[in-house]
């Protein structure tokens, strides 16, 4: 049997995220790709099978990366990387790849949203309202994953006038690639919204979108300017993916009557819940598709202590349970913090719920739901 460990497809990953940021230019290749590669064909040579390793690094980025680990015929000797994942979605690193990356020490998409999230919040640090602009800038982002071009003057503006952001916000954009044109034209998923993928003359769903399945045609899209501006990759996966599930979950908290504050402290972490009889929650979002992964990713403090808190949970968005059942279940096998618990946003609504009518005696219906009675 060719056994093949974790550390290997760190390494092979970390190289595609850099193929990626270069629009796919494959030579020369990245050393981290080429290591990578390497590891692989050793596998294959101490496996007693070099007839069956990729013969080139073009063969192995191009066809064996689109292909199921089981199809590779090795075994991965950890259980973060499952049979039927793959490390390229055509030609994009998949969600898998870029949490690989991110293990292995980083990546330059991690180091892209890391830049402009310090050059924010030194900015917000020193500012009178920084608090207040930190949640706005975020906010922004979350809700504009395309903007046109005008649309991105204008928020220049909005940003620039008393508030000195209006470069760090162009940083976060760049112009839309062409290879995301099909016939002319540029589309954005009608659920999520950011600019969508096309592949065989289709325009398809986004691979980190979670409403239908990766490379799926959109029946739906809705056609966009062409002069069209989207989040830098890096931006995107770290910022709008994630947030979206943070935004959606405050304002149904906040429906319920809550003192809800998102991004406390310049996003100490991601929402501080306030009750009727003074108990805060700190409650931070990860949106990993590999549970193994996020608790790698979470260190000594998953949650700061401050600002203070009474209980605090690492919050999983909901659309995960459908993609892996056992998700909450592998998440606590290697869970070892006492003061922090795991929880889908759904079970984090449902008990908010139940203490909020506890505490205020009151119904704690939204009105969506009454109507539905």
């Amino acid at each position: 049997m060719v056994r093949l460990d974790l550390l290997a497809l760190e390494q092979i990953s970390a190289g595609l995220i850099q193929v990626s940021q270069r629009q796919g230019r494959l030579y020369p290749y990245p050393k981290n790709l080429q290591l990578g590669y390497d590891r692989v064909v050793l596998g294959f040579l101490l496996g007693g099978k070099p007839e069956q390793a990729p013969s080139t690094l073009p063969e192995f980025y191009y066809h064996w990366c689109e292909k199921p680990f089981e199809e590779w015929g090795v075994e991965v000797v950890d259980p973060e990387a499952d049979p039927e994942n793959t490390l390229l979605f055509l030609g994009e690193p998949t969600e898998l790849a870029i949490e690989l990356a991110e293990a292995f020490g980083g990546s330059v998409l991690s180091q892209e949203q890391s830049t402009i999230a310090s050059k924010l919040l030194q900015h917000c640090q020193s500012h009178s309202q920084g608090a207040q602009i930190y949640t706005k800038f975020r906010r922004f982002i979350i809700e504009h994953p395309v903007l046109t071009n005008q649309a991105l003057v204008e928020a220049k503006g909005l940003f620039g006038l008393g508030v000195g952001l209006a470069n760090l916000l162009e940083e976060c954009y760049e112009p839309a690639p062409s290879c995301y044109r099909l016939q002319g034209n540029f589309y954005a998923c009608p659920y999520c919204h950011a600019l969508t993928s096309v592949a065989n003359a289709q325009v398809i769903a986004n691979p980190d979108c979670n409403r239908c399945p990766p490379g799926r045609r959109l029946k739906r899209k809705v056609k966009l300017s062409q002069d069209v501006f989207k989040l830098r990759r890096g931006i995107e996966r770290f910022w709008f993916y994630p947030g979206r599930a943070e935004i959606r979950l405050y304002e149904k908290l906040a429906e319920l009557g809550l003192q809800v504050e998102l991004y406390p402290s310049c996003d100490r972490y991601d929402l501080r819940v306030t009750f009727a009889d003074g108990e805060v929650w700190a409650l931070d979002l990860k949106d990993y598709s590999n549970p193994y992964l996020l608790v790698k990713r979470l260190g000594d403090e998953p949650i700061p202590s401050d600002p203070p808190w009474n209980f605090a949970y690492i919050v999983v968005p909901n659309e995960r349970k459908r993609d892996r059942p056992a998700y909450l279940k592998e998440l606590k096998s290697r869970w070892r913090w006492q003061n922090v618990k795991p929880m889908f946003d759904d079970a984090i609504f449902a008990l908010a719920k139940k203490k909020a009518g506890a505490s205020t005696g009151i119904d704690t219906q939204i009105p969506e739901e009454r109507e539905g009675r």
